[in-house]
């Protein structure tokens, strides 16, 4: 396959957390970004569902959530917290 050269300048945060993920996986930023494109695209274009497990099926509708939980806010304290990012 021909490979093309792209420069990004993501926040330092953001550099070092795909620098320990890579790390972690064994791979390389270049295939940990070629993969996470491979799958938005999929999802995107593709508009097939993922099956779910029987073990996912069966824990659905066990947990009820407000109507008004703002997940995202709830996601930004938590990665907060840990110093991962910061949203702000």
């Amino acid at each position: 396959m021909t490979t093309t050269k792209i420069i990004l300048h993501p926040p330092k945060t953001i550099a070092n957390l795909a620098r320990q993920m890579a790390s972690e996986e064994h791979v390389s930023i270049t295939q940990m970004f070629s993969a996470f494109i491979l799958t938005q695209a999929q999802m995107k274009y593709n508009k097939k569902t993922i099956p779910i497990g029987p073990l996912t099926r069966s824990a659905t509708g066990l947990l009820k959530v407000p109507e008004n939980w703002n997940y995202k806010k709830d996601m930004e304290e938590i990665l907060e917290d840990k110093q991962l990012y910061t949203f702000h």
